[in-house]
């Protein structure tokens, strides 16, 4: 035997989470959803040239049910009409299962300025919706940044 205080051994701690360093800005994670290429890309574009964003993109609602799944976005931009699931029936499964989804914030994309489906997305619970054809970069990230608070 020893002489040496017998010492018991100490929990380790779970993963440490390293210290925000001051000025850093949070980087906020959006999902892209529009089954039109030229459309997504044109709003990547419009999203990836800033700084704070990490931006995703999916095809159609089957495509975006699965990477909110497996990536908690903060925000959600999501097409009304495209196949395989529309926007209202992808936004009603996000809406109801935040364990699975989270809780982004979801901003309508509509070809159709005053669609009935956009008043029934709103009152689903998207935050806003844009009209492609109408959005400037500004106001696209404008609206984006006033909605998570950037």
């Amino acid at each position: 035997m020893s002489d040496q205080p017998e010492t018991k051994p100490q929990p380790t701690p779970a993963v440490a989470q390293p210290e925000p360093q001051t000025g850093e800005k949070k980087v906020y994670k959006i999902l892209v959803v529009d089954d039109e290429p030229d459309a997504r890309d044109l709003f990547l574009d419009m999203l990836s040239g800033e700084g704070n964003y990490e931006v995703s993109t999916a095809v159609d609602g089957v495509d975006a049910l699965a990477k909110a799944e497996a990536t908690k976005f903060d925000m959600i931009l999501l097409d009304i009409v495209m196949p395989n699931k529309d926007g209202v029936q992808t936004l009603t499964e996000l809406m109801q299962d935040k364990a699975k989804y989270g809780s982004p914030k979801v901003i309508m994309l509509t070809n159709l300025g005053g669609d009935l489906a956009v008043e029934e997305a709103m009152n689903i619970g998207a935050v806003d919706y844009k009209v492609k054809i109408d959005t400037e970069p500004d106001d696209l990230l404008q609206t984006v940044a006033k909605h998570l608070g950037a």
